[in-house]
């Protein structure tokens, strides 16, 4: 019998619901200053990217508040969009994917390697792919057969990736045998703005609607927020667990794939800077949720938020170790309004207290 024929889809929304009153039910605020302490988190990342706008327009007019500048940031948004989307879809099943930008370091080297081997446009992204949802499986044998935490076992994973991204390349950065026509697939300006920025738009909207449109969404959903309530009403949690693994890893390998038609080049370190914007990004983005629930278009805001940001910082001629800084801050500062604003972790960790 079939997961819609099992699960009423009215239960795993109850389900849902069910577990984030229980969260509510643990913090006890004044009504009026709740609800504005509650407005306010929800408009911190959109108030954020509003002043760091004004802030950095004012301080270098002629170089920032230009439109070549909001599509160069846009166009470099797009890999980080990617990346948070991966992490968006695993962590709403409530594991901790942190192999994402290790993933996309193998996809990148991937397929350059196979263009340097001279296979077809079409065979190498394919390739890339498939290694990417390889590895995705790989991690959620581990994690749901296994039974090993996913944050450990992901851990692990960065580095068994990150050596066989050297072993691909052989430690180097490789580059020869990428054709010209395959940077043109994103960054061919389209409506003035690179192709690649709508490739993020449409692969948003189509997640979006199917993380929160669809019952395998809210099935998902259920999984992360409340896994026992979910599987006593018959939510297979072990396949949505599965599936967001698979699906995160292959959104992944595509990041890595974009990176390198942006580049022209991969190297096996490529993807170590992504992790932890993307991090940063799905938990700024988790607080636009009124119930503080992982979201696509929180973690997109998040992602161009923070772009904004660093890319002020540079034009300010801020060092260079302060995009770092300004993440891990990032970072942090999410996870203490998150904490304070819900009494925990985003609803979609729900299983990662």
């Amino acid at each position: 019998m079939s997961d819609v024929a099992e699960v009423d889809v009215a239960d795993v929304d109850a389900a849902s619901a069910v577990h984030v009153a229980r969260r509510k039910e643990r913090r006890s605020p004044v009504p009026f200053a709740a609800s504005a302490f509650d407005l306010l988190t929800r408009l911190s990342p959109l108030v954020l990217l509003v002043s760091f706008l004004i802030v950095f327009s004012i301080l270098k007019p002629a170089q920032f508040a230009t439109w070549d500048n909001f599509s160069a940031i846009l166009y470099a948004s797009s890999v980080s969009a990617i990346i948070g989307l991966a992490m968006t879809v695993s962590f709403t099943a409530g594991e901790v994917d942190i192999s994402v930008g290790a993933v996309m370091g193998v996809a990148a080297m991937f397929t350059a390697w196979a263009f340097g081997h001279g296979w077809p446009t079409v065979a190498a992204v394919a390739g890339a792919l498939a290694v990417g949802a390889a590895i995705g499986l790989v991690n959620a044998v581990l994690i749901v057969v296994a039974r090993l935490n996913s944050f450990i076992t992901t851990l692990g994973m960065i580095t068994a990736l990150g050596g066989l991204a050297y072993l691909i390349g052989d430690g180097k950065t490789l580059y020869e045998g990428i054709p010209a026509s395959f940077n043109h697939l994103v960054s061919k300006r389209v409506l003035d703005l690179p192709l690649v920025i709508f490739y993020a738009l449409v692969l948003a909207i189509v997640l979006g609607y199917l993380i929160s449109r669809t019952p395998f969404g809210r099935r998902l959903r259920a999984t992360g927020t409340g896994r026992e309530a979910a599987a006593l009403i018959g939510v297979r949690t072990s396949r949505y667990i599965t599936i967001s693994l698979v699906l995160g890893a292959t959104l992944a390998a595509l990041a890595g794939v974009v990176q390198t038609a942006e580049l022209q080049s991969a190297n096996p370190s490529i993807g170590t800077d992504f992790l932890l914007n993307g991090v940063a990004a799905v938990f700024l983005g988790a607080l636009v949720s009124r119930r503080g629930q992982l979201n696509v278009w929180g973690t997109l805001l998040a992602v161009v938020m923070l772009r904004v940001g660093l890319t002020g910082l540079t034009m300010v001629g801020a060092p260079a170790w302060v995009p770092n800084v300004f993440n891990g801050c990032a970072l942090l500062a999410a996870l203490l309004i998150s904490r304070a604003g819900s009494g925990g972790v985003p609803a979609g960790l729900g299983n990662l207290k």
